[in-house]
């Protein structure tokens, strides 16, 4: 064997172990910093496009007539009632606006700073940024949950909330890590003058509450 394919044998085998050295970084200490990284900033940011694309939605309803309480005689609640179409009206067109939001989302990319990625607390937030590619994997889904709070003597506060779900890929070198978001919207909160029974306490399912009439 020449002394020239000599080295270029050796120079061969040091390029690939210098290049199995890199992956092997990458894979062990790079992507678990990617990966925790990203969650943090896709959570973010996907809570902030949710929120935005909920405003939107429920800037065109008026909540006034979503729940109904209904009293009895001496002024305590006996039951309460929802108008279902307009929840689901909501329902669909908020799950419709967030997914959008989010393929916008992922068409743009997540922006972190490069120093963050080195898992060096100095360097954090420091650098350019590198845009980590994501895509929303499956649909969108929603949720209702409701909540009574004692607010004092004789009064109640009652919240409904819309619960937004979505999974979220981040693409990683060698990897992949599926981001699960789960936003809570404020729909609506209430003060209910009168006593509350105390079934209604601790509901958190709305379709649970519906069904409860003490």
């Amino acid at each position: 064997m020449s002394k020239l394919k000599r080295k270029t044998i050796i120079a061969l085998i040091i390029l690939g172990g210098i290049v199995l050295l890199l992956i092997l970084h990458i894979n062990f200490n790079v992507n678990p910093i990617i990966e925790q990284v990203s969650t943090k900033e896709v959570n973010a940011l996907a809570e902030v496009a949710i929120h935005s694309a909920c405003d939107e939605v429920l800037s065109d309803y008026l909540f006034l007539n979503m729940v109904d309480y209904i009293m009895d005689k001496d002024g305590n609640l006996q039951m309460v009632t929802t108008n279902t179409a307009l929840i689901n009206s909501i329902s669909r067109k908020a799950i419709d606006a967030s997914q959008k939001k989010i393929e916008t989302l992922g068409k743009e990319g997540v922006p972190i700073p490069l120093g963050s990625l080195t898992g060096i607390t100095m360097l954090s937030g420091q650098g350019p940024d590198v845009f980590i590619k994501v895509f929303p994997i499956g649909s969108v889904n929603s949720s209702f949950s409701s909540e009574f709070i004692a607010a004092g003597i004789n009064q109640t506060r009652h919240k409904i909330m819309l619960n937004v779900f979505a999974d979220i890929k981040v693409v990683m070198p060698g990897a992949d890590n599926v981001v699960r978001t789960n936003t809570e919207i404020l729909l609506c909160e209430n003060l209910i003058i009168g006593k509350v029974p105390e079934v209604y306490f601790g509901t958190h399912n709305l379709n649970d509450l519906l069904n409860l009439i003490p």
